[in-house]
């Protein structure tokens, strides 16, 4: 607890340092109103802190349960913990989703609320659900509702410094000099302020952890918890993993044989004895989730280490760490792997040391490709100002066109040799969780083209009434199925209107498996039990972009090499 008071202390004096260093420069160039700026970052911050949790509760489908309704395992440890800290036990809440995951929020200890997924309770035993939910208590009884409010406060005051500094800039005389000095200033400030900051929320997820670890005294629950939620290597049971041969008849019959045996389960005979009703969640709805997470899957230990060889050796995973509020799941796991052997416990997984290979060839390919469209813009650009003053042109007979048709035609082959890289093949051969999660050569840009057979258990953003992302669960795993369209409002109106009626579905995704953090599989083509194909389209809008840009730029470069003739 000392550690974690120190390092905040210390982040928390740099911001403040930071805040002080810009506002006093303010002050003495520009005499800028600097007092506006605070209050108005303090006046937000202070509403969204105060309305927050009631936000959250309106854009959330949370059930609370009474204290006497929570299984006992959990109900003791929160009874525990409050007691030794002297505060009230959380209220506790559930989402009825499969997509495994838990936050907490509130305004301080005493007002806290710990809710998790339906997920968490079938797809982990009771030692990792209390690891858990041990997690989200370190983050209660650390202050960090309070602390992360804090640190985001004068990050706003530093954008807000900025905002009136550039409008100062606008005018004129040696004010305006100086606002656009304290502007930029307080822009540099900011981007600083606000990679401090994650940073501080990453630590504090350190601190959770260890919390967590020392209150159980079982680290490795934990761990085993986050290689679950993290990487998808987990199966509740629900999945029918059942094939779709393309009749849409047989499928459907196939669907409803797994529903069948589905209907079968001691969660559906509590639901006729009246006990409980999986639709309708009712008030026995934890305590029937934790006698069905026995029967949760997991995947062996060294899958699940090569499932965390994409966090510890692809150079992507660095930089996606760095604009992260949480640490890389593998770098937690490691931590709480040490912490396990300096209370004397086995460490449960052999991370290797050292990378089997390097991938900086694969990195590095990644961000020439990603960079294309720029390059082109820049070489089209060069060529064609090259174009517009050859044979002597003076400035006063110079055409721009030929340099605009330049610009644009290198930048839509950029755009195309792009897509062709991001979007390689409409073939898509079948694979599973545990074959997508342990490849490390996968990025936001190289991608995997594959088929996923598996059932729809939830939403991306478990619990939020507009979540437009699915969870598909096969016989290894789940992962989270982006649903994007070119416009939009089409994806927003199928996560309001039509996403949750596929949880429950059986279904074929056609796609391409990505990395950023989370593993994720963007959907082309979403298959249901029924026969019905919902397609995106946002790869075909990004080809026809580009080929607009091409014929733009062809058009305008021949429309300049025709005038100036």
């Amino acid at each position: 607890m000392f550690g974690l008071v120190l390092r905040s202390t210390i982040v928390l004096g740099i911001l403040f340092g930071l805040f002080f260093a810009v506002a006093a420069a303010a002050l003495y160039f520009v005499h800028a109103p600097v007092y506006i700026a605070l209050i108005v970052a303090v006046v937000l911050c202070g509403l969204n802190y105060w309305l927050g949790p009631w936000i959250i509760g309106l854009c959330f489908k949370i059930r609370w349960v009474e204290e006497s309704e929570i299984p006992p395992y959990i109900a003791k440890f929160l009874g525990d913990r409050a007691v030794a800290h002297r505060i009230k036990v959380p209220r506790f809440g559930i989402i009825e989703d499969g997509n495994p995951n838990a936050f907490t929020y509130g305004h301080y200890p005493g007002d806290a609320r710990i809710v998790i997924t339906r997920g968490i309770l079938d797809m982990c035993d009771e030692d990792e659900v209390t690891a858990v939910v041990g997690h989200e208590f370190g983050h209660i009884v650390h202050w960090d509702f309070v602390v992360m409010t804090i640190a985001s406060t004068i990050v706003l005051c530093l954008y807000y410094i900025y905002i009136f500094g550039r409008t100062g800039a606008r005018g004129r005389g040696k004010s305006a000099g100086g606002a656009a000095a304290v502007a930029l200033g307080a822009l540099i400030a900011y981007f600083i302020a606000e990679y401090l900051t994650l940073a501080l929320s990453r630590l504090r997820e350190y601190y959770a952890d260890r919390y967590s670890a020392e209150q159980t005294m079982k680290p490795n629950a934990l761990s085993t918890a986050l290689v679950k939620i993290a990487y998808g290597l987990a199966k509740s049971g629900g999945a029918s993993g059942v094939p779709l041969t393309g009749d849409a008849k047989a499928d459907a019959k196939a669907a409803a044989k797994a529903k069948q045996q589905e209907q079968l389960s001691p969660m559906h005979g509590l639901r006729a004895m009246g006990i409980f009703d999986p639709k309708s969640a009712a008030n026995l709805a934890l305590a029937a989730a934790g006698s069905q997470s026995s029967a949760a899957q997991a995947a062996d230990p060294g899958v699940m280490v090569k499932a965390m060889e994409w966090d510890l050796w692809n150079p992507w995973a660095r930089i996606y760490e760095l604009s992260s509020s949480h640490p890389l799941p593998a770098k937690r796991i490691r931590a709480l792997g040490k912490f396990a052997a300096f209370i004397g416990q086995p460490e449960l997984f052999e991370i290797p040391a050292h990378a089997p290979e390097s991938y900086w060839d694969e990195f590095l390919t990644d961000v020439l490709v990603m960079c294309l469209p720029l390059l082109g813009l820049l070489a089209g650009l060069f060529v064609g100002l090259g174009i517009s003053y050859g044979g002597g042109a003076t400035a006063s007979h110079v055409s721009t066109l030929p340099a605009f048709g330049c610009a644009m035609l290198g930048y839509g082959l950029g755009l195309l040799v792009r897509l062709r890289f991001s979007y390689p093949s409409r073939a898509f051969p079948d694979a599973q969780v545990t074959d997508l999660v342990t490849q490390v050569k996968v990025s936001v840009v190289r991608c995997i083209p594959v088929t996923m057979r598996g059932k729809i258990i939830g939403r991306g953003i478990p619990g939020l009434y507009w979540s437009k992302d699915l969870v598909v669960e096969d016989d290894t795993g789940f992962m989270v199925v982006l649903y994007n369209q070119p416009l939009w409002i089409l994806t927003w109106l199928f996560g309001l209107f039509r996403a949750e009626g596929f949880i429950g579905q059986t279904v074929e995704v056609n796609g391409w498996y990505r990395r950023p953090v989370r593993p994720i599989l963007e959907a082309y083509q979403i298959r249901t039990e029924d026969g019905k194909l919902n397609t995106c389209w946002l790869w075909a809008a990004k080809k026809v972009w580009a080929w607009a840009m091409l014929i733009v730029g062809l058009g305008l470069l021949i429309a300049g090499l025709v005038g100036g003739h």
